[in-house]
């Protein structure tokens, strides 16, 4: 209800501000060059085997280079785009299905942000561990073709 006038659109707003700005301090006063524990497996491994990190530009140029990344880059951005219209419309397509209470397309919206970042934590970490990209994406998409048939 905070967003559904010009004031309250401007108080939303103003928290995110406050709220953004105060997480942006506590991160720069607890940043570590390297964190303790490795975020990943990989990066685990990383570390055994004493692997240093080229430098940035060498590594952006590392990647384009590599078979398949500009596919895989732009499917990522594809789904960004995808992700942000369907954030951006879902209370208009819950209200063309009978959902019109602003709590519940409110729970419609941070359930779909829910299942992102929880699906990208859980895949993120199966693709890790096995380093099976294909057969996962692959996996994905069929789960959603069967998902998304009637």
């Amino acid at each position: 209800s905070m967003a559904t006038n010009a004031v309250g659109l401007e108080n939303y707003f103003g928290l995110i501000a406050v709220a953004t700005s105060i997480i942006t301090v506590g991160t720069l006063l607890q940043f570590q060059n390297k964190p303790e524990l490795p975020p990943s497996m990989s990066e685990l491994e990383k570390r055994i085997l004493g692997e240093k990190e080229p430098p940035f530009l060498e590594s952006v140029q590392k990647f384009f280079n590599t078979k398949g990344f500009t596919n895989a880059l732009a499917a990522f951005i594809c789904s960004i785009s995808i992700t942000n219209v369907v954030g951006t419309f879902i209370d208009e397509v819950m209200k063309r299905g009978g959902v019109t209470g602003q709590f519940e397309i409110d729970l419609a919206g941070a359930g779909f942000e829910f299942a992102i970042v929880i699906g990208g934590i859980i895949l993120g970490g199966l693709v890790d561990r096995t380093k099976e990209y294909k057969k996962v994406t692959l996996a994905c998409l069929a789960a959603t073709a069967f998902f998304c048939s009637p």
